[in-house]
């Protein structure tokens, strides 16, 4: 696997899963310096302010639970 700077080129299949599940963000996995990962979304369209929304959980669990509260589409 290629990592770059703390990014995967390559999705993880979590990362592929939230992506099929709310398909309303985009959806990424980051890595600190230590290999500790890190699930990051923002909504494809933004809030009617123009702003974009960022959401970061630790877990791939934690981002599901708050894509869910936020109402995000599932396929």
């Amino acid at each position: 696997m290629i990592v770059v700077e703390g990014y995967r080129i390559r999705p993880s299949e979590t990362v592929l899963r939230l992506r099929e599940e709310f398909p309303d963000f985009l959806t990424c996995e980051l890595h600190n310096e230590r290999g500790l990962p890190s699930y990051v979304a923002t909504r494809t369209r933004n809030s009617g302010d123009g702003r974009h929304e960022l959401i970061e959980r630790g877990c791939a669990e934690g981002l599901r639970q708050v894509l869910n509260t936020l109402g995000g589409s599932q396929a």
